[in-house]
């Protein structure tokens, strides 16, 4: 099997197991447990070795489904499921996970569900697990049961990240749901990309800075899983010869655009090329396949939900008119490239802290390189859909060099600050910066849950610090 999942490996997302028992649903099989008896396990041991043949045929960016939650278990004699800082990787556990083609049957859905277990830990097992793993299958049993409802079936897709359902087994059950919940499941199946809100410079010299943040959203019932590309693409809107494009790669992973996250910002500074030709451009972003065989192909790079933004040519229209103009004001360069100019902000600003004491909110980064703004971005009550949005949270409060601000802008994209305190000077010993910030001035309430983002700002560049939480003192 070897050739044949190399040959198609770009349009298999994962294989399932298969091998053991009726229909390849890994049951009364010989290597059972117990084979005298109907539904018994597979033995372990079995299961272990083929596994290992298993991680050795497929391409190392494919994941093999087993049918049951606890045969992952067994497999890696682990009861923990994948972690986030395992997702997204080559490593054994991150390429498995499992099928259900017992869906929503009953309560362990005839014997997917540990015998000695409860449905509600299975669930809290598999929702930690999927939020990084494929999970798919297929329902059957009496329409409209406990479990198999419309309702039920909505919620525990979400819970489980469902990427593919088999709606033809069993028909009955997936048109029992309705025309509202069918069309709904259909949207929200596997990732679904929404496009919230965008801001940008509305006219940049040549050679000079387009700033840009884009907001989106995964609506779907999971994160996407195969790694993806994230491109710009300015174009001068012509056809044929006089057509002209400038393309660039984001520093960006779509993987981590989870639906648990919310809104999702991409704060960018892109490099406006000196050499193009001054007038309207248009700026597209684009998704295409991984494959070199269907990275060209538009029914396979991503779409996004918004209506009047899909291109034939399988791109998603972000500006529609975007003035190139030597008058606008804008530090330029030289440089001919389209391209970010600040693609690995964390490296920047390190040693970062956020501590709050009964009478102080006290903040620390070491900023490797002199800025014109040393900034502080808190995020009060951890909601990114509150307050001005960088960085993937929603900011509350701006520290800027010696002042504090509170956002008074009318949505997240608005600058718009509020004064509040002005003589903060911050201590500086070398590179490092510590704001101290009276928590009675603030008029916010801290807590631990509350995260800061640090920034550096100079005319052409802003970097950014990874996000951190405080800790309460």
């Amino acid at each position: 099997m070897k050739p044949i999942y190399n040959e198609f490996q770009d349009i298999i997302i994962a294989v399932e197991m298969g091998m053991f028992g009726p229909w390849g649903e890994m049951h009364s099989s010989k290597h059972s447990t117990d084979n005298t008896k109907p539904f018994y396990p597979i033995k372990t041991d079995t299961l272990r070795l083929v596994h290992n043949v298993y991680m050795f045929v497929l391409p190392q960016t494919h994941s093999v489904l087993v049918r049951r939650p606890s045969y992952i278990r067994e497999i890696f004699n682990n009861n923990e499921p994948i972690t986030p800082n395992e997702a997204n990787g080559n490593i054994e556990k991150a390429r498995t996970a499992y099928h259900n083609d017992a869906y929503l049957n009953s309560k362990d859905d005839a014997g997917t569900f540990a015998p000695n277990g409860s449905r509600e830990d299975e669930l809290t097992y598999i929702d930690r697990m999927t939020c990084f793993a494929f999970f798919g299958g297929e329902a059957f049993g009496t329409p409209n049961g406990v479990y198999n409802n419309a309702n039920n079936a909505l919620k525990e897709s979400k819970q489980q990240h469902m990427t593919y359902l088999h709606r033809d087994y069993d028909p009955e059950v997936y048109h029992a749901w309705g025309s509202l919940v069918k069309e709904e499941f259909t949207r929200k199946l596997d990732y679904r990309f929404e496009l919230k809100e965008l801001s940008y410079s509305r006219e940049v010299a040549p050679g000079g800075v387009l700033r840009f943040t884009l907001k989106l959203e995964n609506t779907g019932f999971v994160a996407m899983h195969l790694k993806r590309s994230v491109n710009l693409i300015l174009d001068n809107g012509k056809r044929g010869h006089e057509q002209k494009r400038y393309e660039t790669t984001l520093s960006v992973d779509p993987r981590t655009w989870t639906p648990e996250n919310g809104i999702i910002a991409i704060d960018r500074n892109l490099r406006i090329p000196a050499n193009i030709t001054e007038g309207i451009w248009q700026l597209f972003l684009a998704m295409p396949d991984a494959s070199e065989r269907l990275k060209h192909d538009p029914h396979y790079a991503v779409r996004f939900a918004n209506e009047d933004v899909w291109t034939d040519e399988g791109k998603n229209m972000l500006i529609k008119e975007l003035n190139i103009t030597a008058s606008a004001s804008s530090a330029c360069t030289d440089d001919g490239y389209f391209h970010e100019i600040n693609t690995n902000p964390a490296l920047s600003i390190t040693q970062l802290n956020a501590v709050k004491t009964v009478q102080s909110l006290i903040l620390s980064a070491m900023y490797s390189i002199d800025y014109t703004f040393h900034q502080a971005f808190i995020d009060t009550d951890n909601n990114p859909t509150t307050g001005y949005h960088v960085q993937g949270i929603g900011a509350e409060i701006l520290v800027e060099n010696s002042a504090s601000y509170r956002h008074k802008g009318n949505n997240g994209s608005d600058w718009k600050w509020e004064l509040v305190d002005r003589n903060i000077t911050p201590s500086k010993n070398g590179h490092t910066y510590v704001w101290q910030l009276p928590i009675v001035n603030l008029k916010l309430p801290i807590m631990a849950s509350s995260q800061v983002v640090f920034a550096g700002t100079n005319d052409d560049k802003t970097d950014y610090s990874s996000i951190i939480s405080v800790t309460v003192a």
